[in-house]
C-alpha cells in the first residue's frame, strides 16, 4: 500500500492526466481543487436527505447512496460534462488513487466498528466469529480457488488460483457493518456477522500474503505455513494490544480535556494501522480491530462523564461521513 504522502504527491499528476483525457482544450477553471470540496459538501447533503427520507422504511441508506453515486457518475460521463462544477468534482475524485481513499477511510471505519461492539456480546459470540473468520475463510479460499482452477481456461497454477480465491473469500466489512445497522438486525446476529466480517478481512489479507509469496517463488512446508500464519495474525493482535495499552496509559495523565482524549483515539487508530501494515508487515485490519475491541473492553472506564458520550458521538459522526462518501464514490 502506498503511503498517504505518496498519494498526495501523485494527485496533481493524476488530475492533469484526467484533464488531458477529457479534452485538453478545457477552461482554466476546470479541475479546480475546490470543486472536490464542493462535491464532498453536496454528497453530505444528499446523505442527510437520504437518511431523513428513508427513516422508518426498509430501504437501506447505503444502497440509496450507491444508486445516487451511480446516477451522478452516469450523468457526468454520459452527457459530455454537463454537470458543471459538480462534474469537475466527480472527475477529481475519480482520478484519486484508490489506495489513498483506502488509507484515509479504512482505519477510522474499522476502529469505530470494533469500538462500538458490546463486550458481553463479543464474549458470547467469539467462538462463532473465530470459526467463520478462520476455518471458514480457509474453506472458502480452497473451494473458490478450485473452482477458478477447474473452470477458467487460463492454465493458472494452483498457487495463483488460491491467491485469487483468498482475495474473493473476504466479505466487505464496510458494506456489511453499514447495512446491518440500517436494517436493524438483532444484537447477537449483528455482533457475529460484524465481528466475522472484520476478522475475515484480516484473515484473507494474511492468506493473500502467503499465496502471493508462493506465486513469487518462495516455497513453504506445512510447518512454515502454520508459523507464517501465526506470526502475521498473532503479531497483529499483539501490536493492537500494545498500542491500546500505551494509549490508555497516556490517557491516565490527561484530566478533563475531552478534545485531546478524542484526538488521541483518532491518532492511535491510524498510527497502529500503518505501523502494522507498512512497518511490521502484519495485518493492519486485525491490528485496528484488536485496538478497537481493547478500547471497548478496557478503555471505556478511562473516559469519564461527558468525555465518554462525546467519544461515542464523535466516532458515530466519523463513520457516518465516511460511509456517505464511500458509497457515493463507489
Amino acid at each position: 500500500m502506498e503511503s498517504v504522502s505518496e498519494g498526495l504527491l501523485q494527485l496533481p499528476y493524476r488530475i492533469l492526466e484526467e484533464e488531458q483525457k477529457s479534452g485538453g482544450g478545457s477552461s482554466p477553471s476546470e479541475g479546480n481543487p475546490t470543486d472536490a470540496v464542493i462535491f464532498v459538501g453536496i454528497s453530505l447533503v444528499l446523505g442527510i436527505a437520504c437518511r431523513h427520507l428513508l427513516r422508518g422504511t426498509r430501504v437501506p441508506y447505503t444502497v440509496a447512496l450507491l444508486i445516487i453515486g451511480i446516477a451522478l457518475g452516469s450523468l457526468e460521463y454520459g452527457t459530455s460534462h454537463q454537470l458543471g462544477k459538480i462534474g469537475d468534482g466527480i472527475r477529481l475524485w475519480a482520478s484519486i488513487d484508490p489506495e489513498l481513499l483506502l488509507a484515509v477511510f479504512l482505519p477510522a471505519l474499522l476502529f469505530e466498528s470494533s469500538f462500538a461492539m458490546e463486550v458481553h456480546q463479543i464474549k458470547r459470540c467469539l467462538v462463532q466469529m473465530i470459526l467463520l473468520a478462520g476455518p471458514g475463510v480457509m474453506i472458502s479460499t480452497f473451494f473458490l480457488g478450485a473452482a477458478l482452477k477447474l473452470t477458467f481456461p487460463y492454465d493458472w497454477s494452483w498457487k495463483t488460483s488460491l491467491l485469487l480465491g483468498g482475495l474473493l473469500s473476504a466479505t466487505d466489512p464496510v458494506a456489511v457493518v453499514a447495512l446491518l445497522k440500517e436494517l436493524g438486525a438483532s444484537k447477537k446476529l449483528n455482533t457475529i456477522i460484524e465481528g466475522e466480517s472484520l476478522m475475515n478481512d484480516g484473515t484473507a489479507i494474511v492468506v493473500y500474503q502467503l499465496f502471493y509469496q508462493m506465486v513469487l517463488g518462495k516455497s513453504f512446508g506445512w510447518g512454515a505455513i502454520i508459523k507464517f500464519l501465526a506470526q502475521v495474525s498473532l503479531g497483529a493482535v499483539g501490536m493492537g494490544l500494545a498500542f491500546g495499552i500505551a494509549s490508555v496509559l497516556w490517557l491516565g495523565f490527561i484530566f478533563n480535556d475531552t478534545v485531546i482524549e478524542i484526538a488521541l483515539t483518532l491518532a492511535v487508530s491510524y498510527i497502529a494501522f500503518f505501523t502494522a501494515q507498512e512497518g511490521a508487515d502484519v495485518s493492519g485490519v486485525l491490528t485496528v480491530m484488536t485496538l478497537g475491541m481493547f478500547y471497548a473492553a478496557v478503555a471505556r472506564t478511562a473516559f469519564k462523564g461527558e468525555s465518554q458520550q462525546s467519544l461515542h458521538y464523535f466516532w458515530e459522526m466519523v463513520a457516518y461521513i465516511a460511509n456517505t462518501l464511500i458509497f457515493i464514490l463507489r
